[in-house]
């Protein structure tokens, strides 16, 4: 059935969110969408409060603008209730929109909020943090570190390449006990990714299988530290051949603890707060969320 009341709530401080905010709500309303509640947040806290009111509130349909972090930090609200996610892709990576393939641009998107299909989709989380996209620890987590905000919104994607840079000259190796169901993994790795969909930093695959409603999630753990080992693990990210190289170790499970020694911080949507020991689990199919029809 077509959407016809939903909730705006917009994350300011998103690479776009401003900008887009004022087109947001003017399209959706144009396509006969009735906002009972808008919003522009500069807050993640209160950008949360607001998501968790209007879902106590029952509205049919919520729609967040933001990116992954956002998202993935609005997502536990979402799990039981009657409400389902309307996707604004509003940050630099947007890899969630990619797995559903929602279009980044303002109008398509509105589009597919009024005309979409209700899907489920599942949930990772760690340490009790639900994300929808990737937990990473080891060089992701430098990278996020390297990140400007401010840069983030005016070059985008660019800013990613110079903070990959600063992370491989400065990243070392650590210890890392991977736990599943079913092995053990010890390695010694310049980073560890997990994640609940099929892409992570952007367009790059996790692992060629991974899927959004797979109930499971994929991960793999890069074991050198070698400079060209890793240029030639970001050059094959683009096609997931990264998973082929000797030193990249692929993995799946439903449940992962991950120990590193030293301790280590984890960047959970590309967002931090985190650390190591961590436990990762699958939710599958408890977030409902609006995509294009097929």
């Amino acid at each position: 059935m077509p959407t016809s009341l939903a909730a705006l709530i917009v994350n300011g401080e998103s690479r776009r969110g401003q900008e887009w905010f004022e087109l947001a709500e003017a399209r959706l309303r144009s396509l006969d969408i009735e906002l009972v509640h808008s919003e522009l947040l500069r807050s993640p806290m209160l950008v949360q409060s607001a998501i968790e009111r209007v879902i106590h509130r029952q509205v049919p349909v919520v729609c967040v603008g933001g990116g992954d972090g956002t998202i993935g930090a609005a997502s536990k609200a979402f799990i039981g209730s009657s409400s389902t996610l309307g996707l604004l892709p509003l940050g630099t990576g947007n890899s969630l929109a990619r797995d559903l393939d929602i279009p980044v641009e303002v109008d398509s998107a509105c589009q597919v909020i009024k005309d979409g299909q209700r899907r489920l989709i599942d949930l990772g989380s760690v340490n009790g943090r639900c994300f929808v996209n990737v937990a990473t620890v080891g060089l992701s987590t430098l990278i996020a570190e390297n990140l400007d905000d401010e840069a983030k919104k005016r070059y985008g994607r660019i800013v990613y390449l110079v903070a990959l840079f600063k992370a491989v000259a400065h990243g070392r190796r650590f210890a890392a006990q991977i736990v599943l169901p079913d092995e053990t993994l010890q390695v010694r790795t310049m980073q560890v990714v997990i994640g609940n969909g099929r892409f992570h930093a952007g367009p790059f695959p996790i692992t060629p299988d991974a899927e959004i409603d797979s109930g499971y999630l994929a991960g793999y753990s890069v074991n050198s530290s070698s400079r060209a080992v890793l240029l030639r693990y970001f050059l094959r990210l683009w096609h997931g051949r990264h998973i082929a190289m000797p030193e990249v170790v692929p993995f799946r499970a439903m449940g992962i603890r991950v120990q590193t020694r030293p301790i280590k911080k984890i960047t959970v949507d590309g967002e931090g707060g985190l650390k190591t020991p961590a436990e990762l689990q699958i939710h599958p199919g408890v977030l409902a969320v609006l995509v294009p029809r097929l």
